[in-house]
């Protein structure tokens, strides 16, 4: 619910429920017979429930916006075949956000932000069953897994030159605790008791931290040529001497460069290519400054805290007709990764064994879409959805 106080501020209040119930019967053969010890049942409920209220108001040439979300959750989850059982209970959980904005001038801002934001672990990262599609590769979830809680600190300075060419320069600080982080670890092999395997797995390290600078620049070169430059250098780190590991600590770097062509008759093309140096924590989940949280390694298990992730990097495209009168009627084709380069690599080394590791996943995905504008729409609320399965190779040609 939003009520304007008056034309220079605003409250804002919203509820969230969200709850789940899962069971997941799992079953392993080898050579079509059954192995009971590497097959269970597995059940887990898992509740959230949260509010929140912002406040936003402008005097002058300052704004401010300040926010509050309470949020309590529980997670019951239980090995129905041994009755071991898991929980994890935040009876009261609180999330700050503060949004500070001064107007230098009528072309000028400074903006100071802080939020604190938790991330939970997905299914497949508290799963407790080992996979072993891969023999040399096992992995098993951790039904143990904390959520991680991190604060976010941002300085940033704009200058609009002209009405074709700005400049958004950003300071970054990002301290998580208890990061859900990739380990190996040697266990006893549930097939053969009288030998040990090694296993990759998830932990909550003691806590991460990056900091750097972002730039981001628009330009208009010509009426149809526009040029979206950005890059990102950061230090990132893991502490993990809770799971006995070495504290590792790297500088990498992130770029990318959006290039859309405005064609006559209503289309435009978009290019755009990204680059991920080697990395401790990826640009999207740690390393680079914004608050967004999931990114091409979320379901990779993208942070380890025995390697590094490797470079990384791609180029994809798009194609947008706007069709009718208003050009209420758009039909986009867009491709990811169209020289098939992206792919996520990781390397670890642990007392076990020296590891190179790599994925690719959905290469060269080709999409289609249509969408027709009618009625006035306020876009602010399907921004507000948190959106973790949108595939962030799709480029920003409206959709």
């Amino acid at each position: 619910y939003a009520h304007p106080i008056n034309k220079q501020s605003k409250i804002e209040v919203g509820l969230r429920v969200y709850a789940q119930q899962v069971h997941n019967d799992n079953k392993n053969y080898i050579n079509n017979i059954y192995i009971d010890a590497l097959s269970n049942n597995y059940t887990y409920n898992e509740q959230v429930y949260a509010g929140y209220i912002t406040y936003a108001n402008k005097i002058k040439t300052f704004s401010y916006q300040l926010g509050l979300r309470a949020e309590s959750s529980v997670y019951d989850a239980e090995l129905t075949n041994n009755g071991m059982k898991f929980n994890n209970k935040y009876p009261i959980s609180l999330f700050p956000s503060i949004a500070l904005t001064k107007s230098i001038t009528n072309k000028q801002d400074l903006q100071l932000n802080f939020a604190r934001r938790i991330n939970r672990p997905n299914f497949f990262q508290l799963s407790p069953y080992i996979d072993y599609s891969d023999t040399l590769n096992l992995s098993r979830g951790n039904p143990d897994l904390k959520p991680e809680f991190t604060n976010n600190v941002e300085l940033s300075y704009s200058n609009s030159f002209n009405k074709n060419n700005t400049l958004i320069a950003t300071l970054f600080y990002k301290y998580s605790t208890d990061l859900i982080t990739r380990n190996q670890e040697k266990i006893t092999d549930p097939i053969d008791n009288t030998k040990d395997i090694i296993i990759n797995t998830y932990i909550n390290a003691n806590s991460s931290q990056s900091y750097g600078l972002e730039l981001t620049s628009k330009n208009t070169i010509t009426p149809w040529l526009d040029i979206l430059p950005n890059i990102n250098i950061y230090n990132a780190s893991i502490n993990s001497s809770n799971a006995g590991n070495v504290n590792i600590s790297r500088w990498s770097w992130f770029g990318k460069l959006n290039t859309t062509f405005k064609i006559p008759g209503n289309w435009s093309i978009q290019v755009s290519g990204d680059y991920h140096s080697q990395t401790v924590l990826p640009q999207s989940s740690g390393g680079g400054g914004r608050f967004g949280g999931s990114g091409p390694f979320s379901n990779f298990g993208g942070v380890t805290a025995q390697g590094y992730i490797k470079p990384n990097y791609g180029v994809d495209m798009a194609i947008k007709k706007e069709f009718l009168s208003n050009k209420a009627l758009v039909i986009t084709l867009s491709i990811s990764d169209i020289f098939k380069t992206r792919q996520y690599a990781l390397f670890s080394e642990t007392p076990f064994f020296i590891q190179d590791l790599w994925r690719r996943r959905d290469a060269q995905v080709v999409q289609l879409n249509a969408s027709y504008r009618f009625g006035k729409v306020n876009a602010s609320l399907f921004k507000r959805k948190n959106t973790k399965a949108n595939n962030e190779n799709v480029q920003d040609l409206g959709l």
